[in-house]
């Protein structure tokens, strides 16, 4: 991954850049911000310019893309790059048993890479739930990969001056390998390395926090938006700017959006479908949705109740007259325009509530049917409570 690849960003590869050229490489960082906006791609292109061979990289500000090194970055192959990352045991890869030996990230390394290439860096959990196809299982980084660390770093590099340890949604880390990781961060083998990666920063244990550099990832300036949806996306200009518009900052949100304007945006018209049963309210036809939701694993039922909450807050905002301040695909807005008049003052902190509780529950591992019949029958009711007046 070039730097020149990544989107935007430009000031923070600078800055990386002066790490190198000034050699005051940090051995522990941390990329964190919302999904979208580059994170592991700036990672991984930062660990590349650091291994790249080519001497006159800090002139040109780039990897060359074309000595030995860049050449095994491409395809993630280096011997001094290593990834862990949140895994369950899945279908994919099963444990070894036999053994008594845990799963550890080498073992889905081939998945991994082939994830990442199909996203073009850009990834996210759902992305690696879905390959790894591990269904209703939460992920997590465990004790067997965090123990292993020293063992894989202890070595001298094979080819590069730095090993280079990529550790993917570190708040997935799991609470009893935190001492592990702790002490390596805190005594690091010579000439290594960590990228740490986060979309939540809150949810990273303060202990491992507190010993990294912290490097925040912004939204995606949106010159650099428009240009990446007509090169990558094969948007027009015009449409690669509505898009651009809408994506607030992140790539895999512009990709979202195509692919629902592309396909009508299944999540919308799933969306539209469920509203109408609850309006209706149809019983059996809401008994229906709730057992083929509870068919999705848990990040997908969650990204679908996100997906109704900012729904709610569109038609609301519709609702008050706001229609310029929310953005909508034109395929989207004329449900949002209809719908806007059944959510205002009267419910919408209720609705908030009722989707809030329904993805902590959902989060919990409580049964998903039962969640969504629960709510789905809330809903019947609150889509029949009127607004309140100023008298009133």
């Amino acid at each position: 991954m070039l730097f020149s690849e990544v989107i935007g960003q430009k000031e923070i590869k600078q800055r990386l850049i002066r790490t190198v050229s000034e050699n005051r490489v940090a051995h522990a960082q941390l990329f964190y911000g919302a999904q979208g906006r580059g994170k592991l791609a700036l990672a991984v292109a930062y660990a590349q310019f650091i291994s790249c061979k080519d001497p006159n990289k800090l002139a040109k500000e780039d990897s060359c893309g074309i000595c030995s090194s860049c050449i095994k970055y491409n395809k993630l192959i280096h011997p001094d790059l290593h990834f862990i990352y949140p895994m369950a045991e899945s279908k994919v890869v099963k444990k070894t048993k036999s053994s008594g030996k845990s799963f550890v990230s080498s073992d889905y390394i081939a998945p991994w890479r082939e994830m990442i290439f199909e996203n073009n860096h850009y990834v996210t959990l759902n992305d690696w739930y879905q390959k790894l196809d591990i269904e209703r299982k939460q992920a997590s980084i465990n004790t067997a990969d965090c123990g292993g660390i020293l063992g894989t770093l202890s070595y001298s590099s094979y080819e590069a001056e730095y090993k280079i340890m990529v550790i993917w949604m570190i708040e997935k880390l799991y609470y009893q390998a935190a001492p592990r990781l702790l002490k390596i961060l805190e005594e690091p083998p010579e000439k290594t390395v960590f990228l740490l990666v986060a979309e939540q920063i809150d949810m990273v244990i303060p202990t491992i926090l507190s010993r990294l550099h912290q490097i925040k990832v912004p939204k995606i300036d949106n010159d650099s938006m428009v240009k990446a949806c007509v090169a990558k996306l094969n948007l027009t200009n015009e449409k690669a700017v509505e898009v651009s518009r809408l994506a607030n900052g992140s790539f895999k949100q512009a990709v979202k959006l195509q692919s629902q304007a592309d396909n009508f945006g299944k999540n919308l018209i799933k969306f539209v479908e469920w509203m109408r049963i609850c309006y209706a309210p149809d019983i059996p036809a809401l008994l229906k949705f709730s057992g083929d939701q509870a068919k999705e694993n848990r990040e997908q039922s969650k990204q679908f109740l996100q997906f109704g909450m900012e729904t709610l807050r569109r038609c609301l905002m519709i609702h008050l007259g706001h229609i310029d301040m929310v953005r909508l695909l034109e395929t989207e807005r004329n449900f949002h325009v209809k719908f806007s008049p059944f959510i205002h003052n009267g419910n919408i902190q209720m609705f908030a509530k009722e989707f809030d509780d329904a993805i902590f529950h959902i989060e919990r591992n409580v049964n998903a049917q039962l969640i969504f019949l629960d709510l789905s029958l809330s809903i019947t009711k609150l889509l029949r409570v009127k607004e309140k007046t100023a008298t009133s």
